[in-house]
């Protein structure tokens, strides 16, 4: 079966700093959600100083005429927040129906390192803090939207002493979390992703498990190359891996994927499943947006049990 089963747009980029009613340097690793007919993504901006915001851009298609809101909807360096100093990052999207709200998890970035965050919005125009979930060094996290046996899980990924692999966490009220698990590791030897793992979007539950697409990285030459995986996740055990590609399913094989601030890199944050189809928002070459699409069957028929 042919690997590159994610088609890209045409329209690729989608959103690059040029298309932006400000100036910016790179506009990155979008979450992704629907909301009144509109796909809405969470845009990462980095500004000409360095640093990131998170803004919302809403498109009727999900692909073109982006209207991207000039005002974050969680800005860095605000007052009293110094976690955030250098900035707000990689933010994920996870419609609560529960709680009739999105939940924003992002990697909050200071001179401390990078944090995981975890922020609410009831209308996507404006975000309430909760605050530093799980402290530094970690980042890549992804909120389950349903609760398991009464209590929330989350994927994230903590720097233990160099290796980076995908845990998970439990937490009763989306503030205390504990009982780690560790999920997916690097394969280790030559493997694609034989550096490190990070989650990518939330994951989506089909009808085996949970669907979870992940980055893997390997070094060439002294460089990293960021590819994507697929994993299946147990419905019930979401710390779990009951399927694995063996193989990525997605690279860097455009131009605007292969050159950039950061060459080499496909890095996807976003991923809605409209009808059949699996629509992957992801950053590419830490530089712009774009948007590739697979049919569910065809990525469900690369894991291996």
């Amino acid at each position: 079966m042919d690997t590159r089963i994610f088609k890209l747009s045409a329209k690729n980029p989608i959103i690059s700093p040029l298309d932006l009613p400000f100036e910016a340097a790179a506009v990155l690793n979008p979450g992704a959600t629907e909301q009144a007919g509109e796909v809405v993504l969470l845009l990462r901006i980095e500004d000409h100083v360095g640093f990131s915001n998170l803004h919302i851009a809403r498109s009727k298609d999900g692909v073109s005429d982006w209207k991207v809101d000039p005002k974050p909807i969680l800005a860095y360096g605000e007052k009293d927040l110094h976690y955030e100093e250098w900035g707000c990052e990689d933010g994920r999207i996870t419609y609560i129906e529960e709680d009739k709200c999105w939940y924003i998890t992002y990697t909050a970035y200071s001179s401390k390192g990078a944090a995981v965050a975890l922020a609410r919005s009831y209308d996507l125009i404006k975000a309430e803090r909760i605050g530093l979930i799980l402290s530094p060094s970690n980042k890549d996290a992804v909120l389950f939207p349903r609760k398991f046996d009464g209590r929330w899980a989350i994927l994230h990924r903590p720097d233990a002493g160099g290796d980076e692999h995908v845990w998970s966490a439990y937490s009763p009220d989306l503030i205390h979390w504990g009982e780690p698990h560790s999920v997916l590791s690097e394969e280790g030897g030559a493997a694609w992703d034989n550096i490190k793992v990070g989650a990518g979007p939330p994951p989506i539950l089909v009808e085996k498990g949970w669907l979870l697409i992940y980055h893997g990285v390997k070094g060439y030459g002294g460089h990293l190359i960021y590819r994507v995986g697929v994993a299946l996740l147990d419905k019930d055990r979401p710390y779990k891996v009951i399927a694995r590609s063996r193989k990525w399913i997605f690279q860097a094989e455009a131009p605007y994927e292969l050159s950039g601030l950061t060459p080499n890199v496909v890095f996807p944050t976003g991923l809605l499943l409209r009808g059949d189809e699996l629509w992957m928002y992801y950053g590419a070459a830490d530089t712009c947006t774009c948007l590739a699409t697979a049919k569910l069957n065809d990525v469900l028929k690369i894991l291996e049990y």
